[in-house]
C-alpha cells in the first residue's frame, strides 16, 4: 500500500517537472519572438525617422532660398554663397548635416526626467553627391524655372495671339537682308546706263537723286532721341565672359519650342526695362535692348534696336506705299521725265523715290514709337504720315536747274519690285504695334543661349547694388537641383543609407 502511494506521488511530481520545463520553454521562446518584434519595431521606427529625417533636412535646405530672386524675378534657387562672398557647395553640405542631426537630437541641450531616446543615434552624415547650378547648360537651369513660371500666367490664347502677329511680321520680310537688297537694287539701278555714253547732264542727275539717300540717312540722325544713357556694365562680370563655376548634374542646353520662346520673351518684358517702360533703379537703363543686341553700353544698344528699328519701318512704309495706288502716281508723274532723260526704266526711278519716301516716312514712324504710341504695322494710304512734297521741292530743283523735258520711257523693267504679295494682297492687316511690341519681335529671334544668358546679366546687375545683402550675387552659385547621401548608426546596431535628388519642380 504504501509502495503504491510513494509509486503515485512519483507520478505526480513528475508530471509536476514536466510542466515547469515547458513553461520555462514556452516563455524563452515568446521572450525571444517579444525581443525580436521590439527589435524589429525599434527597427522600423528608426527607419521612419530617418526618412523623415531626411525629407525634413532637404525642405529645411531648399526653403533657404534668395528671398530677394524670388519676390522681384519669380524664380527659385538656393544661394550657395550664403548672401557671402565664398560660394561653395561645401556651404550646403554643412547645412544639411546640421538641420539632419538636429532631426535626431532636437532637446540635446536640454534634461528630462525618464527622457529616452528610442533611436539612440550615434552618429549622422550628408555627403553632397550632385548639384545643378542656374547657369549650367547655357542657362537651362534659370530658362526652365522662367517657362513653367509664365505657362502658369498666360495661356494659349496669349501664345496664339503673339505666334499670328510674328507670322505677319515675318511673311512681310521686315529684316535686315531684304532692306540691303532692295537699297543695292535701287542704287544699281538708278547708276545703270543704257550703253550708251552718259552726258554730263545725266551724270549729274544720277549723282543728285543718289544724294537723296544721303539726305534721309541725315533726316534719320536727326530725329533720334537725345540725352541718352551712358550707363555700363564691366565685360567681365558678364555670364557669357566670365570664368564659371560648373555643376555636377547637367541635364543638357537651354532650347524653346516656340512656345515656350515667346513665354520666355514675356518674361523679359515684364520683368526688364526698356526705353519706352524705365525700370526704376535698374543697372542698365535699357535691359530689353541689352538683350536683344549685347552691347555693354547703353546708348549702343539703343542705337542699335533704334537701327534695327527704322529698317523695319523703312520696308512697312515701302510696301504701304506701294499699295497706295494713289501714293505710286504721285510719285510716277514725277519719275517719267527724269526716266525718260536718263534712259531708264521708269519703274526703277518711280520705285528709287518711293524707298527715299519710305525712309522720311520710317524717320516720323520710330520717334512716334519711342513716345510709346502705336503704329500701323502696314499703313492705309491716309494713314502715310511724311509727305512727298518733302522731296519734292528737291527733284524739282533738279529738273528745273537741267532742262529736264517732260517725257515717260517705257524701257524693260530691271527687277526692282515691291514685296511680291502686295500687289495681290486684297486687304490691310489691322495690326498696330507700339514700341514694346517691336521689342518682342526682336527678342523672338534672338539665339535663346545669347537670351537667356544677358536676361541673367541683367538680373545679377540688379541683385548687386552697393550696401545690400546680395552684393556678391551670381547665378552660377544658385543651386535648384541637388543630390545627397545621408546615412545614419544607431546603438543598436542599426545603419540606414538612402541616396536622395531633389529639385523646386520634380
Amino acid at each position: 500500500m504504501c509502495l503504491k502511494l510513494l509509486q503515485r506521488k512519483s507520478v505526480l511530481l513528475h508530471k509536476k517537472g514536466e510542466i515547469s520545463i515547458y513553461l520555462s520553454l514556452v516563455f524563452t521562446l515568446i521572450i525571444s519572438l517579444l525581443l525580436t518584434v521590439i527589435s524589429a519595431a525599434r527597427g522600423a521606427a528608426i527607419q521612419v525617422l530617418f526618412e523623415c529625417a531626411t525629407e525634413s533636412a532637404l525642405l529645411s535646405v531648399f526653403g533657404e532660398y534668395n528671398r530677394e530672386l524670388l519676390d522681384k524675378y519669380d524664380v527659385f534657387f538656393i544661394d550657395l554663397s550664403y548672401l557671402s562672398n565664398s560660394p561653395d557647395p561645401k556651404n550646403l553640405e554643412v547645412r544639411l548635416n546640421g538641420y539632419f542631426d538636429d532631426n535626431f537630437h532636437p532637446d540635446k541641450e536640454a534634461s528630462f526626467l525618464f527622457y529616452s531616446d528610442i533611436a539612440d543615434v550615434t552618429g549622422t552624415n550628408v555627403s553632397l553627391t550632385g548639384y545643378e547650378l542656374a547657369s549650367d547648360g547655357l542657362g537651362k537651369p534659370f530658362a526652365d524655372q522662367v517657362v513653367k513660371y509664365m505657362s502658369n500666367l498666360y495661356g494659349a490664347d496669349f501664345i496664339e495671339e503673339m505666334t499670328d502677329m510674328i507670322s505677319v511680321y515675318d511673311s512681310y520680310d521686315l529684316s535686315s537682308e531684304r532692306y540691303e537688297e532692295l537699297k543695292d537694287y535701287s542704287i544699281k539701278g538708278i547708276s545703270s546706263t543704257s550703253g550708251e555714253e552718259e552726258t554730263w547732264e545725266q551724270t549729274v542727275l544720277k549723282k543728285n537723286i543718289l544724294s537723296l539717300l544721303d539726305l534721309a540717312d541725315a533726316e534719320k540722325k536727326s530725329k533720334i532721341p537725345i540725352g541718352l544713357s551712358l550707363e555700363s556694365i564691366p565685360p567681365a562680370q558678364t555670364l557669357l565672359l566670365r570664368e564659371k563655376e560648373k555643376g555636377t548634374e547637367n541635364t543638357g542646353n537651354v532650347f524653346f519650342s516656340p512656345a515656350e520662346n515667346i513665354l520666355f520673351d514675356e518674361y523679359v518684358m515684364t520683368k526688364m526695362g526698356n526705353y519706352v517702360n524705365k525700370k526704376e533703379e535698374s543697372k542698365l537703363r535699357y535691359e530689353t535692348e541689352y538683350i536683344i543686341v549685347g552691347s555693354f553700353l547703353d546708348i549702343d544698344n539703343f542705337s542699335k534696336v533704334y537701327e534695327v528699328l527704322m529698317v523695319t519701318r523703312t520696308l512697312a512704309d515701302y510696301i504701304s506705299l506701294n499699295m497706295a495706288s494713289d501714293k505710286v502716281e504721285k510719285v510716277r508723274e514725277i519719275a517719267e521725265p527724269i526716266a525718260s532723260f536718263l534712259h531708264l526704266p521708269e519703274e526703277v526711278v518711280t520705285q528709287f523715290f518711293l524707298m527715299i519716301w519710305a525712309e522720311f516716312e520710317a524717320s516720323f514712324d520710330c520717334i512716334a514709337l519711342c513716345l510709346g504710341k502705336e503704329i500701323p504695322l502696314i499703313k492705309k494710304s491716309e494713314e502715310i504720315y511724311a509727305s512727298f512734297e518733302g522731296i519734292l521741292g528737291y527733284i524739282e530743283l533738279i529738273l528745273s536747274e537741267l532742262k529736264i523735258p517732260s517725257g515717260s520711257d517705257d524701257s524693260e523693267d530691271s527687277g526692282i519690285s515691291p514685296n511680291p504679295d502686295s500687289e495681290t494682297q486684297s486687304g490691310i492687316p489691322e495690326i498696330k504695334l507700339d514700341y514694346e511690341d517691336y521689342m518682342r519681335i526682336f527678342l523672338f529671334f534672338v539665339p535663346p543661349q545669347l537670351k537667356v544668358y544677358r536676361t541673367m546679366d541683367m538680373i545679377e546687375a540688379d541683385m548687386r547694388k552697393a550696401g545690400t545683402e546680395n552684393e556678391y550675387f551670381r547665378f552660377d552659385a544658385c543651386a535648384d537641383r541637388i543630390k545627397a547621401v545621408f546615412s545614419i548608426e544607431t546603438g543598436y546596431d542599426f545603419r540606414f543609407t538612402s541616396e536622395k535628388k531633389y529639385s523646386y519642380f520634380e
